[in-house]
């Protein structure tokens, strides 16, 4: 019987150990600091949507523009909506203009885009040649009814390549203004 209460309490002293040990760790590894870094979480957007596709209609149902986009990321504290590999198409009475490239952002309760990373637009009219943009960045702006080319910014054309700082063409009409350093290449039609 004696042998029985030694065995008894050292078992006691064990699992009474064992208790402290776990607690001691238990309350040393809970920290104040969250698992997550306060900066992660600003940098995360409040919601994601895969696969986009968006068509946007006048008051005569008449189709206006499309956006297509992998994915889109929005963020409510900046109102902005980040778009990875974005394709824009916009048709108009003049004809329609198209634009890619790998990245985007549009502003909340804007239609404004402004595309990044190999961006290239093309304006195709309807009584007129085609041109194509290409820079850094393609922005289009809704109120002046302009894309704007900046950053490696150059204009193909059937008369050939001019490169400029910037390019700003604008959706109804064949005006095209550039500045800063414009260079061009053009060939003669035989």
């Amino acid at each position: 019987m004696a042998k029985n209460r030694t065995l008894l309490s050292r078992i006691g002293l064990i699992i009474m150990g064992l208790g402290v040990a776990s607690s001691a760790f238990w309350f040393g590894a809970t920290t104040k600091e969250s698992l997550v870094q306060d900066n992660s979480l600003s940098s995360s957007p409040d919601y994601f949507i895969t696969k986009v596709a968006v068509k946007k209609f006048d008051d005569t149902g008449a189709l206006v523009e499309t956006l297509h986009a992998e994915q889109t990321l929005h963020y409510i504290a900046r109102s902005t909506t980040l778009l990875e590999n974005p394709s824009v198409e916009r048709r108009n009475v003049s004809g329609k203009w198209t634009a890619k490239a790998d990245k985007g952002v549009i502003e909340d309760g804007s239609d404004d885009i402004l595309l990044t990373d190999n961006a290239t637009a093309t304006k195709q009219y309807l009584d007129a040649e085609d041109i194509q943009l290409m820079a850094d960045n393609v922005h289009y702006l809704d109120n002046d009814q302009t894309l704007t080319s900046y950053g490696n910014a150059t204009l193909l054309s059937t008369q050939g390549k001019t490169s400029a700082e910037t390019i700003t063409t604008f959706v109804h009409s064949e005006e095209v203004i550039m500045t800063g350093s414009v260079r061009g290449l053009y060939e003669s039609i035989r």
